[in-house]
């Protein structure tokens, strides 16, 4: 780097930062600082660990050297509650709010048309849904899930009492969660337009896929980089099967003019102000797991398998309505972790 840059050291060990970093970070384990370990010559330096007190050390360790470095409270646990709001115009002018869990990597949205929004994969930071529609002078009239959510705590039932609009899910959210059941053809109104439910199973078993005007928000079905993986909680054989048959008679059938918005990104984030998006002709070529056949398409999924997504199982019970959390802060600290709902690229 250069002198006079920023410097933001992790001082976990390296096992947790390969699995999980800000990017642009140096690794610098607390013991290696401990040790002596020299840091590169940085106008500022910032260090972060997991959850705050690792960091609180490594800034008394630089503070003897002569070093300031401020360090970033609530560490990763608090990265993952940032956000950026990015959006982009359907062919009817209405705007898709995209809104960049950056920590984590989720993706979910607001689409505003003609004064009212609709919200698709909420998290649990509300106000971050509510905030962007008061911008934009917009109600929200419905707030939609994809599909059962796994890595992390779904917001949208909280989000649906907040605003009175009414809670749309697919059938295998259960129950014990009060939303009205989407199938396949339901429509839901947004202004003078509406949001089409499509089944796409496979990387669940009730996954859905919205489509808007020109745009098809995907959910954990299809990323822009890879395909939703179907192992959670299911035979990943038998379910990688019935997504390749999804993706080949849902999706690939679309217009390839079709923008493609889906609820993960890749590991690494996007350019700052840019929307993660596709064009749905141009994914056959990045990703050429869609031009296999079966044969070849299942046995990639089998074999490129990587650990569940931390904490999944009690992620999972949450959003289906068998447990329940009162803290935010706590359900963070569930959801801690890289987000692992596609294939292995």
């Amino acid at each position: 780097m250069k002198e006079g840059d920023v410097l933001l050291v992790d001082v976990r060990d390296p096992d947790e930062h390969t699995a999980w970093r800000i990017p642009g970070s140096l690794n610098v384990p607390l013991a290696a600082l401990s040790e002596g370990a020299t840091l590169p010559k940085a106008s500022r330096v910032v260090v972060y660990c997991a959850h705050g007190p690792r960091s609180q050390t490594a800034q008394e360790i630089l503070a003897r050297r002569g070093i300031h470095a401020p360090f970033l409270e609530g560490g990763m646990t608090a990265w993952n509650g940032v956000y950026e709001h990015v959006s982009l115009r359907t062919s009817s002018g209405a705007e898709v709010v995209q809104l960049q869990r950056v920590g984590k990597g989720c993706l979910s949205y607001l689409v505003v048309k003609d004064g009212e929004g609709v919200a698709i994969d909420p998290t649990i930071d509300t106000n971050e849904y509510i905030g962007a529609a008061k911008t934009r002078d917009a109600r929200i009239v419905a707030v939609m899930d994809t599909h059962a959510h796994a890595d992390h705590a779904s917001g949208a039932r909280a989000l649906a009492d907040a605003t009175g609009a009414p809670y749309y899910a697919p059938a295998e959210v259960g129950a014990h969660v009060p939303h009205e059941t989407l199938t396949h053809g339901t429509r839901v109104p947004v202004g003078n337009g509406h949001v089409e439910a499509i089944a796409t199973p496979g990387h669940t078993p009730g996954s859905l896929t919205f489509l808007f005007d020109d745009v098809a928000f995907t959910g954990d079905t299809l990323f822009v980089d890879s395909v939703g993986r179907p192992d959670l909680g299911q035979d990943s054989a038998k379910n990688a099967r019935l997504l390749r048959h999804t993706l080949h008679e849902r999706l690939l059938v679309l217009s390839p003019e079709t923008r493609v918005l889906p609820a993960h990104r890749g590991e690494e984030p996007p350019p700052r102000g840019a929307v993660v998006v596709a064009r749905l002709g141009e994914l056959p070529a990045r990703v050429p797991a869609l031009t296999w056949d079966e044969e070849t398409f299942t046995s990639w999924v089998v074999r490129n398998e990587t650990p569940k997504p931390e904490n999944f199982e009690t992620i999972k019970k949450i959003n289906l309505g068998l447990a329940k959390f009162h803290d935010l802060d706590d359900v963070r600290e569930l959801e801690a972790g890289p987000n692992r709902c596609a294939v292995s690229r």
